[in-house]
């Protein structure tokens, strides 16, 4: 920060933490411009220490700074499957096994889609997974059908109404070439055509590879990309959206593979996962405009690991199913509004943690933005902010400049809770002192 921002930063803190007449708006906030949800299906915290053991490290998403769990039942069932609970993610909603996004129990309306909350707010929206494209994940996130296996009206869905800019997966099953290229999209087939894309101008891509679910790593994609791959084309696609963008990521072959206790396909799975979470976040680091939430729609097979069996080998395990189960599943978050993510969750918590995102800088929840919020942040200043997820707004694991800028630009927002909002504590007083002095006395000191 150089001297001419420092001082100009400090004047501003405590000019705002006095209340003096100052236009504190002056300072922007960072805006949440891309949100990725990323879904691992069927990936239950022991698939995670399973794929670890293989690699002999941590998955790329357990660095993220925000982590906990979240349950995941339906309207009808304790055990959920993938098209209530991605609907629950998708709508906020509770709906029974089966359904997307429709109000089931219920009149059997059409839930409103976070894709399609983005899309109305003019930024483009995709969807990538590894399953077929019509399949129940990424269905709840842009079609609204009573029962999963309405491929056909899934893919109408797609292509005359919710129209996501990109849909990446595996083909057939209500989808053709033919539909897609008659509703306006660009058609790849393979790996090779998806990476000779002109992403810079092609502004609606479907990718349709193969007839159904892709294959699984372990057993070699042939022609057919990685989702690691799908995932970076699809982003340098959307990100030239100055609005921004919405992209789901399915790996959806972890669930797949726990139906048939493989555990060897599994952790493979489970691993390409990862590499995907790290090419979404080598894309968004230095960014602050963006944030990547990495979830499960629920745990499958009832994995329980018995031993570790070194890295390269794959772990020994039980299963107590070849079904889903009712385990909680593991979130983790990073970036802008990531300390939004609790460590106890509903899987309906999502929708509107990502619609109502509340009164930016109003850190204590009090409907005010003011010197309490202000407060929060001092008291965490220069650390990770794991003391006081709230002290981190920014969400980047540094409680610095970038969150008090929060804050400030949203300044006197709200409605004062009483006097004693408006009027600094001593002690914030002390510490704002105590950051800002040095700063200004430097200026003063190089002026003279």
């Amino acid at each position: 920060m150089s001297l001419r921002s420092g001082h100009f930063f400090c004047i501003v803190v405590l000019a705002c933490a006095i209340n003096l007449p100052m236009p504190c708006n002056e300072v922007q906030a960072t805006e949440l411009k891309n949100i990725i949800f990323m879904i691992g299906d069927g990936m239950g915290p022991e698939h995670v220490r399973a794929a670890g053991m293989y690699t002999g490290g941590p998955m790329s998403f357990e660095s993220m700074p925000y982590q906990g769990l979240a349950t995941t039942y339906s309207a009808d069932n304790a055990i959920t499957d993938s098209a209530a609970s991605a609907t629950a993610m998708a709508t906020g909603q509770k709906v029974n096994n089966a359904v997307i996004s429709q109000n089931l129990p219920g009149d059997g309306s059409a839930l409103p889609t976070l894709l399609e909350h983005y899309k109305s707010q003019g930024k483009r929206t995709g969807l990538v997974t590894t399953a077929y494209m019509t399949h129940a994940t990424p269905a709840a996130f842009a079609a609204h059908e009573p029962h999963r296996n309405n491929n056909s009206q899934i893919a109408s869905d797609y292509l005359n109404d919710s129209r996501p800019n990109v849909l990446l997966g595996g083909g057939g099953n209500g989808i053709s070439i033919s539909s897609a290229q008659s509703a306006g999209y660009t058609t790849v087939t393979s790996r090779s055509q998806l990476l000779a894309l002109n992403t810079s101008s092609t502004s609606r891509v479907s990718g349709q590879f193969g007839s159904t679910h892709m294959p699984y790593e372990l057993d070699g994609l042939g022609s057919l990309p990685h989702l690691s791959e799908m995932a970076t084309t699809a982003l340098d696609i959307l990100d030239n959206d100055p609005d921004g963008f919405f992209l789901m990521v399915e790996g959806a072959k972890i669930d797949l593979a726990a139906h048939n206790n493989w555990i060897d396909r599994n952790v493979r799975e489970t691993i390409e996962f990862s590499n995907t979470v790290q090419a979404v976040m080598d894309w968004a680091a230095g960014r602050e405009d963006t944030l990547i939430i990495v979830t499960a729609d629920h745990e499958t097979g009832g994995m329980s690991i018995q031993s570790d069996n070194g890295v390269g080998n794959y772990p020994t395990v039980s299963w107590s199913t070849t079904g889903h189960t009712a385990a909680d599943v593991p979130v983790y978050a990073w970036g802008n509004h990531a300390n939004r993510i609790t460590t106890s969750m509903d899987n309906t918590d999502y929708y509107d943690l990502l619609t109502d995102l509340g009164m930016t800088g109003d850190l204590d929840g009090d409907g005010f933005v003011g010197i309490n919020d202000l407060n929060i942040i001092i008291g965490n200043w220069n650390t990770d902010g794991s003391s006081d997820p709230r002290s981190d707004p920014i969400g980047d694991a540094f409680v610095g400049l970038d969150d008090v800028n929060q804050v400030l630009a949203n300044w006197n927002n709200g409605t004062p809770p009483g006097l004693a909002e408006l009027v600094p504590e001593p002690a914030s007083t002390s510490i704002l002192l105590s950051i800002c002095l040095p700063t200004l006395m430097h200026r003063s000191r190089a002026a003279g």
